[in-house]
């Protein structure tokens, strides 16, 4: 338990604590990672997670190392890192074919003689215990670790002398990559962060999008990968499933009242529920994320019982011969009592997951509080405001039928 805090820290706050104590390990790059994360994708599980693509590996280090330091200005994430690494060291041994010919040095017998006392040669095998083993005949570990014990080897040329190897060699020891990654048969560089404590994963993504217009040329380009990519792709599919819900919501409103302007009244309860969504989700400190969504297209058939009711009430009366005005005066005291009792059993069911604590509640309590946050502004805003949209629209129904009739 945290003492200023006075309760348990959360997970976010528990790697914050653990990154500024181990910045001070010298020499040391500390990278915290939810591992919990891995189960939405394959990849390294990180919340932003990019792949720059392009044909030539060192300009795609400089851009990677440019992409990096950028978006790390930006001040939307933390723990930057990518699989971009250079220093495993690694000796090239270039014969020099003039000084070799000169010494009668075949490249053919320099190959075979490194090869030989580097790599080994198969010289036999041997059996034992039911298991047949091979015989490599080469140099000790401590006759073959450095460039200058390369150099002290010997090789026969075409008249059987023994020729210092650098005499006909040179050694260039060079540092290079750990590992050459390949994506979508094109040279990759992975870059991975988490997101700082407060900051959107939509705006890190869209600030690296920004960054990456801007540094790379027409053959180099940037793509999202991992939770990254499958957090674009739910939004966009959500997107789709609350639109399609509202259209679907209309054709079935309309067939059910045989009118195009009543569905219009009854849908007017869901701006007012994303409004009081997002409220619901400022005001509790939570983000418009994959669950909250959801949360969302819940509110989208949870929200329009209550215009249901009332408009469906009006037009009954109506049918007995009131007025607009008459059947609104009488609808609305009349259906207060179930838009009320319907609306706080909704938000009572709601309660408990909002105040969830433990393992999972991280899912459960943006949904919960989305769906408290929209019935409540949409079941106030919506006892005022339907009514004095029906009866507006109500005016234009009643022209349309004028306009029927004389036709």
């Amino acid at each position: 338990i945290d003492p200023s805090k006075k309760r348990e820290l959360r997970q976010q706050e528990i790697m914050e604590v653990f990154r500024q104590e181990l910045k001070n390990i010298k020499d040391a790059k500390v990278i915290m990672q939810d591992l919990s994360m891995r189960a939405f994708s394959a990849s390294r599980g990180f919340p932003v997670e990019l792949s720059l693509r392009g044909p030539d590996w060192e300009r795609l280090g400089e851009y990677s190392t440019l992409l990096m330091h950028k978006l790390e200005e930006t001040g939307l994430v933390t723990d930057l890192d990518s699989d971009y690494h250079v220093g495993k060291p690694e000796i090239h041994i270039v014969p020099d074919r003039e000084k070799a010919m000169i010494r009668g040095v075949s490249i053919r017998s320099i190959s075979e003689a490194i090869s030989s006392m580097i790599g080994g040669v198969l010289s036999g095998k041997y059996s034992s215990g039911g298991h047949r083993y091979n015989v490599r005949v080469r140099l000790e570990p401590d006759q073959r670790g450095s460039a200058e014990q390369i150099n002290n080897l010997f090789v026969r040329n075409n008249r059987s002398e023994l020729i210092r190897l650098s005499d006909v060699v040179r050694i260039e020891e060079t540092s290079t990559l750990q590992q050459v990654s390949r994506f979508d048969r094109e040279r990759s560089i992975a870059i991975h962060a988490n997101l700082k404590s407060g900051k959107s994963q939509a705006d890190a993504l869209e600030a690296a999008k920004k960054i990456a217009s801007e540094i790379l040329p027409p053959d180099y380009h940037l793509i999202t990968i991992g939770n990254a990519q499958s957090f674009q792709e739910s939004s966009r599919q959500l997107m789709f499933a609350l639109l399609l819900g509202i259209v679907v919501a209309y054709m079935v409103l309309a067939s059910q009242f045989n009118s195009f302007i009543h569905p219009v009244t009854v849908l007017l309860a869901l701006p007012f529920s994303v409004s009081g969504a997002l409220l619901g989700l400022w005001l509790t400190g939570k983000s418009l994320n994959v669950y909250s969504f959801i949360g969302l297209i819940l509110l989208m058939g949870i929200v329009k019982k209550n215009s249901i009711l009332l408009v469906e009430f009006t037009n009954q009366l109506r049918e007995r011969g009131k007025g607009v005005r008459e059947a609104l005066l009488e609808a609305c005291p009349v259906r207060l009592r179930p838009i009320l009792m319907t609306s706080v059993a909704t938000v009572a069911a709601a309660v408990p997951p909002a105040l969830a604590i433990g393992p999972g509640a991280e899912t459960r309590i943006p949904m919960a509080v989305t769906v408290i946050g929209g019935v409540v502004v949409s079941t106030v805003l919506t006892l005022f405001i339907v009514p004095c949209a029906y009866s507006l629209l109500s005016h234009i129904e009643r022209k349309r039928a004028d306009k029927d009739n004389v036709t």
